[in-house]
């Protein structure tokens, strides 16, 4: 499996298919968010769900991917509704790769144009 089918099954599991995840994980996989760090695939599965039950229609895309040694980097796009309102917020995600498994990620996510983007919708 090429790093971009790696980062297009991941996003794939965003999306919905959750059961790929113990397929593209590592059993000691590490997710860092902030203020959130969780550790295995069992943790990860219920970040995942968190966010896909906090959007209607939640749904990520990639729109650009980085490729340096045993890191990629991708900048993503996620959509969805929250109270009938369009919400879109866009990020970035490094993932480490050591035997074909994405042992640990950090995502950072564009909170205050998430925010604007929300405001703009509920007053419109």
């Amino acid at each position: 499996m090429t790093h971009t089918d790696l980062i297009a099954r991941l996003v794939d599991c965003w999306n919905g298919k959750l059961e790929d995840i113990d397929n593209i994980l590592a059993p000691n996989f590490i997710h860092h968010e902030t203020g959130i760090e969780t550790t295995g695939r069992d943790e990860y599965k219920k970040t995942v769900s968190r966010y896909r039950n906090a959007l209607a229609g939640f749904h990520t895309e990639v729109a650009d991917t980085i490729e340096q040694g045993n890191k990629l980097v991708y900048r993503f796009k996620t959509t969805g509704k929250r109270d009938n309102a369009p919400v879109i917020f866009e990020g970035v995600e490094i993932l480490r790769i050591e035997g074909g498994k994405v042992v640990e990620d950090w995502v950072y996510l564009d909170a205050i144009g998430s925010q604007l983007k929300l405001a703009r919708a509920h007053s419109a």
